[in-house]
């Protein structure tokens, strides 16, 4: 569903929030890297491991990960959720507000 667009939008702009507008995330990805990503998950690797390597922000990576989950060419998303993964969220930033 797009809420926002350039016609009347179903969410009303002052109801709404624009998601990662305020984070330094980057969502173009060359192909090669794409196929990068794709080429160390299937080996295993982390989304930490995989930043590093690719010179990426993890968030980015996981994202990347989350499209490829949601295009049928991963079927093991819940991985990026363990282990090295809790790396990626900021301190203080792991509990839900209510």
């Amino acid at each position: 569903m797009n809420t926002l667009s350039s016609r009347d939008s179903i969410l009303k702009q002052d109801k709404s929030q624009v998601l990662f507008d305020d984070k330094p995330i980057d969502f173009g990805f060359p192909e090669w890297q794409l196929q990068e990503i794709l080429r160390l998950w299937h080996q295993g690797k982390s989304v930490n491991y995989i930043s590093k390597w690719t010179k990426r922000n993890p968030h980015e990576v996981f994202l990347a990960l989350y499209e490829a989950w949601m295009d049928r060419k991963i079927d093991d998303i819940e991985k990026a959720f363990s282990s090295g993964a809790k790396l990626m969220i900021p301190p203080g930033k792991g509990k839900v507000k209510k």
